[in-house]
């Protein structure tokens, strides 16, 4: 993959102690065993939401991977792009820990630091304690990572 120059960051939220809200955590941890071109950074952002502001007026291309309850089978994937992205900024509360990381993003737009985003989300079977996915989202874990990659070449080409 060439390195266009744009930073590109790859936020994992989520709270790791309540199993399947903890997916996008979960990814990025899997992510850092990977070769990733220079541009791409990996974030564990847990369940941060104004901390996460340094880290997303730095970046060109933002990548949040996260539980979404949009009430499908779990492990079902959702993508949203940058415009779908913006009509659930100015609309819609779907993710899990909604106020904090979408009033982040809002605050990002306001300040004209915006970044382009895009989110992968994924349908949670189980929000109780535990500090491991159920196996239905453990399992699509591989899934999610090469479609983070994807989104990083698209982004890098």
């Amino acid at each position: 993959m060439k390195n266009n120059g744009d930073k590109i960051l790859v936020l994992g939220v989520g709270n790791d102690l309540l199993k399947d809200e903890g997916i996008g955590v979960h990814v990025v941890k899997a992510m850092e065993a990977l070769e990733l071109p220079e541009n791409v950074c990996l974030y564990n952002g847990g369940v941060a939401g104004i901390d996460l502001m340094d880290q997303i007026q730095n970046t060109d291309r933002l990548i949040i991977i996260d539980a979404i309850d949009a009430g499908d089978q779990p492990g079902s994937l959702f993508r949203f792009n940058a415009e779908e992205v913006k009509i659930i900024l100015d609309e819609y509360k779907t993710s899990l820990h909604q106020v904090d990381l979408f009033d982040t993003l809002k605050l990002a737009r306001f300040l004209d630091c915006y970044p382009d985003t895009v989110i992968i989300g994924i349908q949670p079977k189980e929000i109780a304690w535990g500090t491991e996915p159920t196996p239905e989202l453990a399992s699509r874990i591989p899934r999610i990572i090469d479609l983070v990659m994807r989104e990083i070449q698209a982004f890098n080409s």
